[in-house]
């Protein structure tokens, strides 16, 4: 059920971008801003096919970065876990864990100083509320980080083409990001296998546009590898998915920072004021589970 492939990020710089690469396949800013995003994103191209799709998050949305446009399809992240269970949701459904509260190692996102056992946990419930839904047998789920974190990577990235708002946003490299872990659980997806076909942030996108027959975004998704193609339709597995055990780390027990470490000019706890602004209910003080 578990096939395991390093996946390319959107472009080489900030969380930012690369969460906009996530959605819309092309980015509008090179840095961590909030200013507000006016670029077409894969919900836009779901709702113009009638195909329903959801964003769930656990405390802050980064969707509020398109202002309230899609509040409308935005939930908390317990009724992803209640829908996957029942077998009732969304043909697209796209999940955040908890952003906030990384000083005290409670955020459930892998980011310093969070516990890693968090961010595990949360993995864990969502892969086990898909695995053991109703609706597992006709469902795909894709597990990737938004980007990698300062960590080294001995492989160059490659150059991919340049859309349009990265050129306006000033990325005239066009060089993707570092690999990032990606998961792909489907009963389509041969065991303990690892894909050496190139993907990257938009290939998720492109297996979206693929399977409900979408125009892509961007030059980006349009060139990108599909990662269907991981895949193998023709030999559905039937067995059960393994269920794991991820304790979440103790909370509020944070790694110290050191004193020399620099403190970021901005992150996804920034978001809070923006999301607030435009009606996105903030959810705070519980771990992630």
């Amino acid at each position: 059920m578990d096939h395991l492939r390093p996946l390319l990020c959107g472009h080489l710089g900030q969380t930012y971008p690369n969460r906009i690469y996530q959605h819309a396949a092309q980015t509008d800013r090179i840095t961590n801003t909030l200013t507000l995003s006016t670029l077409p994103t894969i919900w836009d191209r779901l709702a113009e096919k009638g195909v329903v799709g959801r964003y769930y998050y656990s405390d802050v949305p980064f969707l509020a970065l398109w202002g309230p446009k899609y509040l409308g399809i935005s939930r908390p992240v317990a009724q992803f876990v209640v829908e996957a269970l029942a077998g009732t949701l969304p043909q697209v459904s796209f999940v955040d864990p908890r952003f906030l509260d990384e000083p005290s190692g409670t955020s459930g996102d892998d980011h310093p100083h969070a516990d890693i056992r968090n961010g595990e946990a949360f993995l864990d419930l969502i892969y086990t509320a898909v695995t053991l839904g109703r609706s597992f047998h006709n469902t795909a789920l894709v597990i990737n980080y938004d980007e990698w974190g300062g960590f080294f990577d001995h492989v160059p990235p490659p150059l991919a083409e340049i859309p349009e708002a990265d050129r306006l946003a000033g990325n005239a490299d066009g060089r993707l990001g570092f690999r990032v872990p990606a998961l792909l659980v489907a009963p389509w997806a041969p065991s303990g296998a690892v894909s050496h076909e190139q993907f990257d942030h938009t290939s998720v996108l492109k297996m979206i546009e693929w399977r409900w027959g979408l125009a892509p975004l961007s030059v980006r998704d349009a060139q990108a590898n599909n990662l269907a193609d991981a895949l193998d339709f023709s030999r559905p597995r039937r067995v059960h998915a393994p269920l794991l055990l991820s304790p979440p780390g103790p909370f509020g027990a944070p790694c110290p920072p050191s004193s020399s470490e620099p403190v970021p000019d901005l992150s996804l706890p920034d978001l809070v004021p923006l999301a607030r602004a435009y009606g996105f209910p903030v959810f705070s003080g519980t771990p992630s589970p």
